[in-house]
């Protein structure tokens, strides 16, 4: 065998093993994603709340928020400092606080928006997954998990999952291009039982009486 072709040899083994090593990550990364997935699909409906901690270097803020959302199936009630975002599947309404405005449009729901009702099922399009490590903090044993986009032009060029052993997400981190990332960490959360009307707009439910703004 000649140099070069013992070089070549070299190289190629080294390829073919860091494919095989990949191929295993991202099928250990789907089993894990499967199994959330199923979790997630079973409940009728559950309610989370979480803490949203955005850090921008460039300029050096960082703030923190609080939220709660309740899911059931394609319907969500999401509870935010400035905004409440309700739909029913089919209806949306967007209240703003600071205008005392409700918008009024038709849900049409973005596949590849990162909303906390679809985290869990991100991974299924226009995602590649890789299982990155298990990692143990304060005793406890996750799985990190990384989300990738394969759309070039995405806002965020990275998603990083904390799943628990029981196949729950603790937290999920979105990194943008810009050095920009956004950490959400659910503090509670619990199955619940909410009917449909829970998911259309109360105006009683705002005393501040706010304008409606029909956009359909």
């Amino acid at each position: 065998m000649t140099k070069n072709s013992f070089f070549l040899s070299l190289i190629l083994t080294f390829v073919a093993s860091t494919l095989a090593t990949l191929h295993a990550q991202d099928a250990k990364a789907k089993t894990v994603l499967d199994a959330v997935k199923v979790k997630y699909e079973a409940m009728a409906s559950f309610q989370a709340n979480f803490l949203c901690v955005m850090s921008s270097p460039s300029t050096g803020v960082n703030e923190t928020y609080k939220g709660e959302i309740t899911v059931k199936g394609s319907k969500f009630y999401l509870k935010l400092p400035k905004q409440d975002v309700i739909t029913d599947g089919k209806t949306q309404w967007t209240f703003m606080r600071d205008a005392n405005e409700v918008n009024i449009t038709n849900y049409e729901p973005d596949p590849n928006e990162v909303t906390p009702d679809k985290i869990y099922t991100l991974y299924e399009s226009n995602y590649a997954y890789v299982y990155v490590e298990e990692k143990v903090e304060n005793g406890k044993a996750f799985h990190l998990i990384d989300l990738k986009p394969k759309n070039r032009d995405a806002q965020f060029f990275k998603i990083r999952l904390k799943i628990t052993k029981n196949n729950g997400i603790k937290s999920w981190e979105l990194f943008e291009r810009n050095s920009n990332s956004y950490l959400y960490t659910i503090q509670k959360f619990a199955t619940v039982s909410v009917n449909d009307s829970y998911f259309k707009y109360d105006k009683a439910n705002y005393p501040t009486k706010p304008k409606e703004v029909d956009l359909r």
